[in-house]
């Protein structure tokens, strides 16, 4: 099945644009965590005793996002571990994707923390969250559809590249060794995905699950420490599923990464993730493991709606 892209922008002007220096990051050191979650734990508890314990990874503490009169976020809580897969599951329209847009600094919350290895993230610019080793992709495919696949990942490095804009404009040798050192980084991401084999291919006309990898490794290419998945694995076939969670599981422990996804494919959440949270009207309704999740009430009227 072949995908047809829209045309996002210039590619040349988003990379001139983008040429702040990157931010280096700890993203191999591990803290102490709570583990006492227990079945239908509540996100505020959960998040409060990470928050007092100072470890490491992902807090998310009381975040409220409104949009004028619309309560989009309610004082919502979610942790995620480092080194572990965490889920971000809900209905439609639980707010999970404003969650991550507030990760991400594309969207400003009302009220909360967020804090991301002791960084509190509430308020920064997404070039400036982006700088703290955080990466994600979207629901949407944002690709340069007449760019090749290998240069639609470079067009995610920017946050890698140590040359300015003098420098590029004049062609220095640095300029051009740097190109070089791109170029087989982001072929070096491609391999990852198993996409080496069309990197010299125009992303237009490839097969939407080959385009989804094309996101990923774009995302993994700019060296994140904690990387987010907006729904991965909308629209691809039962065998693409499976081989996105290999490729999920591979990255995560091949580049120490922490994992939050949103996602609605139940199957693929309860068999990759190692924690779960739970949205439902912008509520943190539960969070745990996904056997504790699975039988939570709350969650199953969340989702096949309640008794008479």
């Amino acid at each position: 099945m072949s995908q047809s892209l829209p045309v996002i922008g210039d590619p040349v002007a988003l990379i001139a644009g983008a040429s702040h220096r990157r931010v280096r990051h700890d993203g191999r050191h591990r803290g102490t965590y709570v583990d006492d979650l227990g079945s239908g734990t509540s996100g505020s508890s959960v998040a409060l005793a990470e928050t007092r314990s100072g470890g490491d990874g992902l807090t998310v503490t009381e975040v409220t996002v409104r949009f004028g009169g619309i309560l989009a976020l309610d004082r919502v809580d979610m942790i995620a571990r480092r080194g572990e897969i965490s889920g971000l599951i809900g209905p439609n329209g639980a707010g999970k994707t404003t969650l991550f847009n507030c990760l991400t600094g594309l969207y400003r919350a009302t009220s909360g923390r967020i804090r991301w290895n002791d960084v509190e993230l509430l308020g920064m610019q997404p070039y400036q969250v982006a700088g703290h080793g955080i990466s994600r992709t979207f629901q949407n495919l944002a690709l340069f559809p007449r760019l090749t696949v290998r240069q639609n990942v470079i067009v995610g490095m920017h946050r890698v590249r140590r040359t300015d804009w003098v420098s590029n404009a004049l062609r220095m040798p640095w300029v051009r060794k740097e190109e070089r050192e791109i170029a087989a980084r982001a072929t070096a991401a491609l391999d990852e995905v198993g996409l080496g084999d069309v990197a010299d291919r125009p992303a237009a006309g490839l097969p939407y699950g080959t385009l989804k990898r094309v996101e990923l490794a774009r995302a993994v290419a700019s060296e994140p420490s904690l990387l987010l998945l907006d729904e991965p694995a909308a629209g691809l076939s039962h065998s693409e599923v499976d081989e996105l969670m290999d490729v999920v599981r591979l990255l995560r422990d091949r580049y120490d990464l922490t994992i939050v996804l949103v996602e609605h494919h139940m199957g693929l959440v309860m068999r990759l993730c190692d924690h779960l949270t739970v949205l439902n009207f912008g509520r943190t309704i539960a969070t745990g493991s996904p056997a504790e999740v699975r039988s939570n009430p709350a969650v199953i009227e969340a989702y096949l709606g309640g008794g008479e």
